[in-house]
């Protein structure tokens, strides 16, 4: 869980140096900082941060990060990551999430 919560504070790390549109930035930071809190919750099984939200997952949702922030801004990329990281987030709440 240490090395998804390291991959977490990469990505808002590239979110603050990216030259995205202030509203989109904190649209996306506030989904990583919700990521953050659901990764601190006790109640997650080792299935969900093994499996299905895995490192990989992080590892793929840090290289999109890269490509976004260092490549510029696209709308549909952003909302590529934005559609990935809802989905991470359903997946680490379960049913705690709330929209």
């Amino acid at each position: 869980m240490d090395q998804q919560y390291s991959i977490i504070n990469q990505c808002l790390q590239l979110l603050k140096q990216s030259d995205m549109p202030t509203i989109k930035k904190l649209r996306v930071e506030i989904q990583l900082i919700q990521m953050k809190r659901l990764l601190l919750n006790d109640a997650l099984t080792n299935e969900v941060v093994k499996g299905s939200c895995g490192e990989d997952v992080f590892e793929g949702l840090l290289s999109q990060m890269r490509r976004i922030c260092g490549e510029g801004y696209h709308g549909d990329a952003l909302t590529d990551l934005m559609e990935r990281i809802g989905g991470m987030l359903t997946v680490l709440g379960g049913e705690h999430v709330h929209h």
